[in-house]
């Protein structure tokens, strides 16, 4: 069926007439989406498969989405990319209090999928489960080594115990 003014939007008027009536369709798309240190990369476009399933006073859509996502360590800000590919199924209704309604006869995938995709993506994303971090004092990316100068340094109010711990 025919798209309306989005790639998300899909004229459904055929699979609310007939509950169990199926369709697949598959869409492909630059999308902006991010979290603060995580983005979909807008260059990589959103891959995505659903099948549309006519339902009582709706449509179930079920499918998946894949992206590439650019990370950003939020340890030592080291950036990386991923593929990721996630699974989605939500009920598109008539209802007055549907979470995702129907507008008329069309079908708007946008919310549902964009919904899912970006919970799927990390809040705080790790490089490594051993990221060090950066020093608090110069910057310098600890995961490469110690901060040359300031080591032995201290001026943290119990510096003074660390000879109590030492033998």
């Amino acid at each position: 069926m025919p798209r309306v003014d989005s790639p998300f939007r899909f004229v459904v008027s055929d699979l609310l007439r007939r509950a169990g009536e199926r369709r697949v369709e598959h869409l492909t798309t630059p999308v902006g989406w991010s979290l603060e240190l995580s983005r979909l990369v807008p260059e990589d476009p959103l891959e995505v498969e659903v099948t549309m399933e006519g339902a009582s006073g709706g449509v179930f859509a079920a499918g998946t989405a894949s992206a590439l996502v650019e990370h950003t360590c939020h340890r030592c800000t080291t950036p990386w990319r991923e593929q990721i590919e996630v699974p989605f199924g939500e009920m598109i209704s008539g209802a007055d209090d549907a979470d995702y309604p129907l507008e008329g006869e069309v079908a708007d995938l946008e919310a549902p999928i964009r919904d899912t995709v970006l919970l799927a993506l990390p809040l705080v994303p790790t490089c490594r489960p051993d990221c060090r971090g950066l020093c608090g004092r110069c910057g310098a990316d600890l995961n490469t080594g110690a901060c040359p100068g300031h080591d032995e340094e201290s001026s943290s109010p119990f510096a003074g115990l660390r000879e109590l711990l030492e033998p």
